[in-house]
């Protein structure tokens, strides 16, 4: 089985300042895949499709995009992005019963779990995301993921969304996924979760709590970078723009970065 996990392109709409080329790189992004991987099993975006979620072009402009894949593709959200506003571009076929922008699929013989970990709470006054930075899971999803889980039947399991639901030492962890044991409970007493990945920090990291993987990705926006030293320690770089690439079968998964957009030009052809 192979997956690719894209998250944080934060479209953007007359915002010259922080856009880095954002809809040139999702392109990008789109063009590697399909030339790298065109046989990959499904395409994940796991949120922050936009960066101002309320402005309809950005989903117009992803959903464009996104519709080049030659892949399956897949789509949840994070603190950026609107609901509503994504799904009068999206539509509702990314979305479970209760209008979450959550789905499940069963791809040679692994389940992947794409969960919706944005807040109900709107972002405080001043920032630019729709939702609270934080991420939540409300009893509506987590049963939800319960059947998802349950139907799964002993599979080999895969979870992705948006917010990282443990603590990766850096600044950014007040905006992590709220209450998080209720989640890590139900993968523990899975018993097959192989991974979970995540965006939201704009960094890669790879953790291990409580005998499962996590994984984080930068994205394809800007690059955080810290020096673990507190607020004044942390800046950001232009890049480079990356996504996971997932491959698994009954025996193991592995998970590569591809950084899409690089500075560093090929050592040799």
């Amino acid at each position: 089985m192979k997956l690719i996990v894209l998250s944080d392109l934060h479209l953007m709409q007359d915002d010259p300042v922080r856009d880095q080329g954002n809809h040139a790189r999702l392109y990008s992004a789109v063009e590697r895949i399909n030339t790298a991987y065109p046989d990959a099993d499904l395409v994940v975006v796991a949120g922050d499709i936009a960066d101002r979620g309320k402005l309809l072009r950005p989903y117009q402009d992803a959903y464009a995009a996104l519709s080049c894949l030659i892949p399956p593709w897949t789509v949840t959200v994070g603190n950026h992005d609107d609901r509503e506003t994504f799904k009068s571009v999206f539509g509702v076929g990314h979305c479970d019963p209760n209008g979450f922008v959550q789905s499940s699929h069963d791809l040679d013989g692994t389940r992947v779990i794409v969960l919706d970990s944005a807040s109900e709470e709107p972002a405080p006054e001043g920032m630019r995301g729709a939702r609270d930075p934080a991420g939540q899971l409300c009893p509506a999803r987590l049963t939800w993921l319960d059947h998802q889980l349950a139907s799964a039947k002993g599979m080999p399991v895969l979870i992705v969304f948006h917010h990282p639901a443990i603590p990766t030492c850096i600044t950014l962890d007040d905006w992590i996924l709220r209450s998080p044991e209720a989640l890590i409970d139900r993968l523990v007493a899975h018993g097959q979760v192989r991974h979970v990945i995540s965006g939201h920090i704009h960094m890669t990291t790879t953790s291990f709590f409580r005998g499962i993987p996590f994984t984080t990705i930068a994205g394809g926006h800007t690059t955080s970078v810290e020096d673990f030293g507190g607020r004044e320690n942390k800046f950001r770089r232009t890049g480079p723009a990356q996504m996971a690439v997932v491959l698994s079968d009954a025996d193991k998964t592995i998970v590569h970065f591809d950084n899409y957009v690089d500075a560093n030009p090929d050592f040799q052809k």
